[in-house]
């Protein structure tokens, strides 16, 4: 009996353990998905821009159709996040390219927007001057008002 009881609680233990980490990694819930637009509002193209590891695509600098780079889906977002983290490549400048250099990146972290959906919609991202990055939910995508934009 003590053999028996020895094997049986080794796969209780085993069975349970594997049940806590299935539980914890089903439980991370999320709002979404949201569809990606950007907004660049800078004098330099952005190459592409990740969200919390989502592609989000490109924008052209100064152009106000649909972001300039169109839009992407999908990006989730866990329940419990205060922030979304933001990775941004910049198209190179004609001297970079002529040198060529790498392309200038920069990362930060964002405050997670207002989601008055939970589960629809679309989260516009504004690059703005000095690397500031706003965003915004939008239950659809509406022409933003960049200065000096071209279409």
């Amino acid at each position: 009996m003590p053999k028996d009881l020895k094997r049986w609680g080794g796969f209780l233990l085993f069975a349970c353990v594997a049940w806590i980490a299935v539980s914890r990694a089903c439980s991370q819930e999320t709002y979404g998905p949201y569809h990606i637009a950007g907004y660049d509002y800078t004098d330099r193209n952005i190459a592409s821009f990740w969200v919390n590891e989502t592609w989000g695509g490109n924008s052209s600098a100064h152009y106000t159709g649909r972001g300039g780079g169109g839009e992407t889906c999908c990006l989730e977002i866990p329940k419990r996040a205060k922030t979304l983290h933001i990775k941004v490549v910049l198209d190179l400048t004609q001297e970079q390219d002529e040198k060529n250099l790498p392309p200038e990146t920069y990362e930060t972290e964002i405050p997670v927007p207002e989601l008055r959906n939970k589960h629809d919609g679309y989260i516009e991202f504004h690059f703005l001057p000095g690397k500031k990055i706003e965003a915004k939910w939008v239950e659809f995508l509406k022409t933003p008002n960049i200065p000096n934009a071209t279409n």
